[in-house]
């Protein structure tokens, strides 16, 4: 038996989370406001050192990892270095894509409105509404206990005996999923933490953590949520529209 911690972050503020439209694979980069929310994610967890850190693929989310990870680089003053993290994948992040958002098919690119008005149209509540061309909620779903049970295995397999710290910066819609699923294994918390705490979609930037427990043979024993959606190093948040993922 064995435990790790898992850091789960969404990526930092987009033009289009702010304008409420939807993003989905669409690879869109962080806003002004999003590398500050980067910036102060950064600041709250200066002090954490992490054995492993993952994102997608897609920019908003390798370029917060970049701010997250680069304890000197987090000068607000300091453009020539916005510049590289915005530019440049840093070598310790590794980048999956079984990380990637939700594939919204037509809708992305377009407003969270023209979503809902489909999803009305279908008579589908628009949480379940699979618009053509895209993933389901339960595609996703699969794709992230897939990367979930290969960390897992790593984790198992480490030779030494330090509690493993895993960071992993992703996007609302698959973190929704993914915590989800986590949901399902809780056994003790602090507070509540149920599927329909676990489905919201997490603000930008938000933080939660989780104490993982692992058994011999590499299964899931049980799951402690340790914070939940933390936005407390936000000055100004303000929340965008949920759908905007």
């Amino acid at each position: 038996m064995m435990e790790f911690t898992l850091f789960l972050a969404r990526h930092g503020e987009t033009g289009h989370n702010k304008g409420s439209v939807i993003q989905g694979q669409l690879d869109i980069p962080l806003s002004h406001n999003g590398i500050a929310q980067a910036k102060a994610l950064a600041k709250l967890l200066h002090h954490r050192e992490w054995n492993e850190v993952w994102s997608s693929d897609l920019k908003r989310s390798w370029q917060t990892a970049n701010f997250l990870v680069n304890k000197d680089l987090t000068n607000d003053k300091c453009e020539d270095d916005d510049t590289l993290l915005m530019n440049t994948c840093l070598p310790l992040i590794q980048a999956d894509v079984r990380i990637r958002e939700r594939n919204y098919g037509i809708c992305q690119g377009q407003s969270t409105a023209v979503l809902k008005e489909m999803a009305r149209e279908a008579g589908v509540k628009v949480s379940n509404f699979v618009p053509p061309e895209a993933e389901s909620p339960a595609d996703v779903r699969g794709r992230a206990i897939s990367f979930f049970k290969d960390l897992c295995n790593r984790q198992k397999a480490r030779v030494d005996e330090k509690e493993s710290k895993v960071l992993l910066v992703g996007h609302g819609g698959w973190l929704s999923e993914f915590m989800t699923y986590l949901a399902s294994h809780v056994d003790s918390t602090p507070f509540s933490f149920r599927a329909e705490t676990a489905s919201r979609i997490t603000p930008n930037t938000a933080v939660s953590s989780f104490k993982i427990r692992l058994e011999d043979d590499g299964s899931v024993s049980n799951v402690k949520c340790l914070t939940l959606h933390d936005t407390s190093h936000l000055t100004n948040h303000v929340c965008t529209d949920q759908l905007a993922v």
